[in-house]
């Protein structure tokens, strides 16, 4: 039986084309039994297992002139260009509530990729409860220069893009024999 996954690179504002193609796969009811994102395609990936048609779009398009959402003042106060507390914690807890029950009733596996800045391989991480897992996608998208290294469960991670862009070898090696990319 065919195994068949779905791979989404990061890219920022690129992805606002994954985010469209996505919203037909809601809208078409279309499942994979694995979705891999990096970085943007992370995000991305996020909205599509909640199964919130046009969220994707919406959290990016309409916080792009926010200061708080993306700014130098960011970065000169945090240490990153993107407010990381409006994109992991305010958005999906607050001002566009993230279907936390529907991600956690998921057939699709969810991994997503980080860079270890130890040995700089890239690390896959299984993402299952959204709430307790949110770190790790938020490591997938620290660029370097442009964001902090995040600090989970003894790892020093940052941006997967910087370690496997396209992780079609790590679906490939999970049993899937058709992929999206």
């Amino acid at each position: 039986m065919d195994k068949v996954g779905l791979i989404l690179e990061g890219g920022g504002m690129r992805g606002i084309y994954t985010a469209g193609v996505l919203d037909f796969f809601i809208d078409k009811n279309i499942e994979v039994d694995l979705v891999v994102g990096v970085s943007a395609g992370g995000c991305h990936a996020a909205s599509y297992l909640s199964k919130q048609y046009n969220r994707a779009f919406r959290t990016n398009i309409d916080y792009l002139h926010d200061k708080e959402y993306l700014s130098f003042r960011n970065l000169i106060k945090t240490g990153s260009i993107f407010g990381m507390d409006l994109m992991f914690n305010k958005i999906p807890n607050e001002l566009y509530p993230y279907d936390y029950e529907t991600f956690n009733k998921s057939k699709s596996k969810f991994t997503v990729v980080a860079t270890n800045c130890e040995t700089g391989e890239a690390e896959y991480f299984q993402l299952k409860d959204m709430k307790k897992d949110i770190m790790y996608l938020q490591a997938s998208c620290s660029i370097p220069m442009f964001a902090n290294i995040v600090e989970v469960d003894g790892y020093k991670l940052v941006d997967g893009g910087v370690s496997d862009s396209i992780p079609i070898e790590y679906a490939l090696k999970q049993g899937c024999n058709k992929n999206i990319v």
